[in-house]
C-alpha cells in the first residue's frame, strides 16, 4: 500500500471512484483544476498494486483548512485507510499552523460522521438543502477558536 500526492495521470481513476461513491461527483475538469491550478489544494491517493483505491482532497488557506473529499473503495474499507488519510491531513494542518478545520458531510452519511467525530470534529450547524438532491449537510469544525 502506497500513499502519495496525486498526479495528472490519476485523473481517470479519481473520476471513476468519485462517480461511484458521490451523489454529485466532481468532473475530470474539477479534479484537473485541483491538481494543476489551485495552489491551496492537496490531493493524496492510496494505491495498492498500481490500483488507486482511495483519496483525500483538502485546501489549506493561510490558517484554515477545508476537507473537501475523502473516499476509499468499498472493497478496502474497515482497514483504517480513511484514518490514514485523515492523519496525513492533520499532519499537514499542524505543519501549516492551521487554527480551524472545516468540512460538510451529508446528514445521512453515518460512517463519515463517525470518522470525523472520532477525529475531533464537532457539528456546529445544519446547512438546509445543501446538496443538489436537497439533502442537508452538517457543517463540522475542529480547532482553536
Amino acid at each position: 500500500m502506497n500513499i502519495r500526492k496525486a498526479v495528472i495521470d490519476d485523473l481517470s481513476e479519481l473520476v471513476r471512484l468519485e462517480s461511484i461513491y458521490f451523489h454529485n461527483p466532481w468532473t475530470n475538469d474539477q479534479f484537473k483544476y485541483e491538481l494543476e491550478e489551485n495552489v491551496f489544494s492537496t490531493t493524496l491517493v492510496i494505491e495498492e498494486e498500481n490500483k488507486l483505491i482511495g483519496y483525500i482532497n483538502y485546501w489549506i488557506t493561510f490558517d484554515n483548512a477545508t476537507l473537501n473529499k475523502i473516499c476509499v473503495d468499498e472493497n478496502y474499507r474497515k482497514q483504517g485507510l480513511a484514518q490514514k488519510l485523515i492523519d496525513l491531513f492533520e499532519e499537514d494542518c499542524k505543519k501549516n499552523d492551521c487554527m480551524v478545520e472545516t468540512l460538510e458531510v451529508r446528514v445521512s452519511n453515518e460512517p463519515a460522521k463517525s470518522l470525523y467525530m472520532k477525529n475531533g470534529f464537532t457539528a456546529v450547524t445544519t446547512k438546509k438543502g445543501y446538496y443538489n438532491d436537497g439533502e442537508d449537510a452538517l457543517y463540522m469544525v475542529k480547532g482553536v477558536y
